[in-house]
């Protein structure tokens, strides 16, 4: 019995598959965030985590303003299409870029003194 070495090709990222990706995760992340908030009178750390740069705005405005909202809904699909746009040099590196950026961004909405800790 004859074993063929089969090769299996890491599967290029597709930028609609990403983008439903994304996008069905969009919703499921606001959710948890928005649960997490506890209408306001919960914890917003984990909204912090997923969504820094809407609560790095929120912590400037004392409030979570439509611009808050508006980069929350695109937050994630934005990520993906980052990592779409350098799927084919290095998205491996890329991504880690994101990553960092993204950590960075969450330690300046931690430490962003307003009435969101």
């Amino acid at each position: 019995m004859e074993h063929k070495n089969i090769k299996v090709k890491d599967a290029p990222l597709k930028g609609l598959t990403l983008f439903i990706y994304t996008a069905i995760a969009t919703p499921i992340l606001l959710v948890v965030a928005i649960f997490f908030m506890g209408g306001g009178h919960g914890s917003y750390f984990i909204g912090k985590l997923i969504f820094p740069i809407p609560m790095i705005i929120a912590g400037i405005n004392y409030r979570i303003t439509d611009l808050a909202y508006y980069l929350a809904i695109i937050q994630t699909p934005i990520y993906g299409l980052i990592i779409f746009f350098f799927r084919k040099s290095n998205w491996k590196l890329a991504s880690l870029c994101l990553l960092l950026i993204h950590i960075i961004l969450f330690m300046n909405a931690i430490n962003l003194e307003s009435s969101f800790n």
